[in-house]
């Protein structure tokens, strides 16, 4: 079998974080035809109950950023303010804020 099974637990609520996976996948594609990609969330809890980390700075800073995005999207809008990976050629999220379950809004 041709595939990179990896398993890792990233415990974050913070969206950057989740960035990673992207990145690693971006490292092992070869340029094959994917069957499937999984992404799994499993014991769910609130922020909260949060694990201190002494080596990760700007953790509370990145989290309150994040709330922020989510807060001006939901108020203007999926549109009102994009990373700006998303205004180049390889972004998707100006195209799909315009799409609703896979059709045209």
């Amino acid at each position: 079998m041709d595939f990179i099974d990896q398993e890792h637990d990233l415990l974050t609520n913070i969206t950057m974080d989740i960035y990673i996976y992207l990145m690693l996948f971006n490292k092992f594609y070869s340029g094959k035809t994917v069957r499937s990609i999984s992404v799994t969330l499993s014991n769910i809890e609130d922020d909260v109950n949060q694990q201190l980390s002494l080596f990760e700075v700007d953790n509370e800073k990145r989290r309150k950023l994040g709330f922020v995005m989510d807060g001006i999207r939901n108020k203007y809008g999926s549109k009102a303010i994009l990373r700006a990976f998303s205004y180049t050629t390889a972004g998707t999220a100006l195209h799909r804020a315009g799409i609703t379950s896979g059709h045209k809004s």
